[in-house]
């Protein structure tokens, strides 16, 4: 590791729990970008979609219980 990465990770180990969370929002946007935006408006689609399939009875709600159970049966 270099001594700025060292003297980086030192300075933000520093910062209070919402500014390491804004730093790394900010870091991980510089890797991807993203268009918060059209992200958002997706997750609405997306959302309004499931809820519509839950009224009309296409999707089945399954209790979070049963799922776990069931996954601790999965074989590994």
């Amino acid at each position: 590791m270099s001594q700025d990465l060292a003297e980086l990770e030192r300075k933000a180990s520093q910062l209070s729990g919402a500014e390491r969370a804004q730093l790394a929002m900010h870091l991980l946007e510089s890797l991807e970008p993203l268009e918060v935006g059209d992200v958002q408006e997706d997750w609405r689609i997306e959302a309004e979609s499931r809820l519509a399939e839950i009224e009309c009875g296409k999707a089945r709600l399954v209790p979070a219980d049963e799922v776990f159970n069931n996954l601790h049966r999965r074989p590994d």
